[in-house]
């Protein structure tokens, strides 16, 4: 579908290893201790990095939030715009007519946009 690029940079966390050691002794730190569901203040050896999730390359939280935000809010738009589309339907609304006029260009118009694949490159 869409070609997506991701931004991975060095895992400060873990030194690009993937494997958690910035605890006392080498141990793994309390963050990864409770990314993985288990008790802080205890020593655990081993655990995957919870920054990179255990690939030595982290990608900033931003960047992924920012790659999310357009998507879910398309189909937030959608379903909400068929909800309402469904409710005006059910209560005979005099305005129904204009607001599916209105929704199914939109709704087409997203639609259009996420499964038109341009390979001009």
């Amino acid at each position: 579908m869409h070609e997506i690029k991701a931004n991975l940079y060095p895992c400060k966390h873990c030194n690009e290893t993937g494997t958690c050691t910035t605890g006392k002794d080498g141990a793994s730190c309390n963050a990864c201790a409770k990314d993985h569901e288990l008790r802080k203040n205890q020593s655990y050896f081993g655990l995957s990095c919870s920054a990179c999730n255990g690939i030595g390359q982290a990608e900033p939280r931003t960047e992924r939030i920012n790659k999310r935000v357009k998507p879910v809010l398309a189909m937030g738009i959608v379903f909400l715009l068929l909800i309402f589309i469904f409710a005006l339907a059910m209560a005979g609304n005099r305005h129904f007519p204009e607001f599916l006029a209105f929704a199914g260009t939109l709704i087409g118009s997203i639609t259009a946009f996420y499964f038109t694949h341009n390979k001009s490159t």
